[in-house]
């Protein structure tokens, strides 16, 4: 009997599926490799600046490494960059715009110094051909013969000089107060339009973007340290109505006498949001569900016993309006959206069951 050299129970798929194995454990190495690399590509490219949240940058990148180095497939880690893709995304966005800001802040104060600089050039100038001209008629001075003429002349050229360095001092101090004045109003201008970027431009209280950036920090924070944190997320009843029955005037004078309302209803260390047309939003930091429910039911009874004018005449027409509130309270593993999206099902049952009322998450 003749040997072929094959084993005959085996087919070709069979031999041929530990080569595909192999093939695929190479690819998904290969892959692992290159998202290690572009992880540290991306923490490295973060400039280290506090004011665009550099370091919770790079904890994420950190995060998202430890995620990719205790898998072994790309079906794996998917899921971990899907949730970080838009947050990368956010931070070139954040750091582009500093960097921009920054460059034309720079430009500015160049702009300024090169003028001063461009002015005293000017002024030394005609200073030293001044001086020179002051030197050359004293020299002649000293060729008179006469001596009581010469002392004469020279007093009246020494106070001509006087108040020649005096009027010089007192121009280079007005220039030095101008060139201050302009750096000043620089800097207010621009502080100015760092708060634009971050309150609402009708109420005044901080807007949706910055609710974002400081609510997505304090969840880490509270996570970390444990400290209980709470979030009420108010919507002003029937507003629709008042804007069809008064005009979109009156209903901007209610936004900004109810946020003025909250404002004076919450601690200084509460975070309080214009969230999107009339609904409002408050983190309560160091709060317990039973104390920010507690917390909103006085908001909703201040708000539904208050009176608004609808113009300047004491005397007038007055407009009464009620808010309805959803409560909820981090839990332990929670993102920000979770805690909004339980408040926000909480603000649904209040306006369901009649509004002018609070509802927190235990009634979910």
């Amino acid at each position: 009997m003749g040997f072929s050299g094959k084993d005959p129970k085996r087919t070709n798929s069979e031999t041929d599926t530990p080569l595909r194995n192999d093939r695929q454990k190479d690819r998904d190495v290969f892959f692992l490799q290159t998202i290690k690399t572009m992880l540290l590509f991306l923490k490295d490219f973060a400039l280290d600046i506090e004011e665009i949240q550099s370091g919770q940058y790079k904890q994420d990148m950190d995060s998202l490494s430890g995620v990719v180095a205790d898998h072994n497939s790309s079906q794996e880690i998917e899921p971990a960059f899907k949730t970080q893709k838009l947050r990368i995304a956010d931070f070139i966005d954040r750091q582009k715009s500093y960097i921009l800001e920054k460059e034309r802040e720079l430009k500015d104060i160049i702009e300024l110094l090169s003028q001063a600089m461009v002015n005293l050039n000017v002024e030394n100038r005609e200073i030293y051909e001044r001086v020179q001209d002051h030197g050359e008629r004293i020299e002649e001075i000293t060729l008179l013969d006469d001596i009581k003429k010469i002392k004469q002349v020279l007093k009246e050229e020494v106070n001509q000089m006087r108040l020649f360095m005096t009027d010089k001092q007192k121009s280079e101090n007005e220039q030095i107060s101008r060139l201050s004045n302009k750096v000043v109003i620089l800097k207010r201008e621009l502080e100015n339009a760092k708060n634009k970027s971050v309150k609402d431009g009708l109420t005044g209280i901080y807007n949706r973007q910055a609710f974002d950036e400081y609510a997505g920090q304090a969840v880490k924070h509270c996570a970390d340290t444990r400290e209980p944190m709470s979030l009420l997320l108010l919507d002003i009843d029937d507003f629709k109505t008042v804007n069809d029955t008064h005009g979109h005037l009156i209903g901007d004078r209610v936004l900004m006498a109810f946020s003025n309302k909250c404002k004076g209803s919450v601690r200084s260390e509460d975070f309080l949001a214009r969230y999107g047309g009339e609904e409002f939003v408050i983190l309560l930091k160091g709060a317990s569900l039973r104390n920010a429910t507690k917390k909103a039911k006085a908001i909703c009874k201040s708000i539904a016993s208050t009176r608004y004018a609808i113009d300047d005449n004491p005397n007038g027409e007055t407009l009464k309006i009620t808010v309805s509130i959803g409560c909820s309270a981090q839990r332990k593993g929670d993102t920000l959206e979770d805690i909004l999206d339980r408040a926000d099902r909480s603000l649904y049952i209040a306006k369901r069951n009649g509004k002018n009322r609070v509802v927190n998450e235990k009634k979910l």
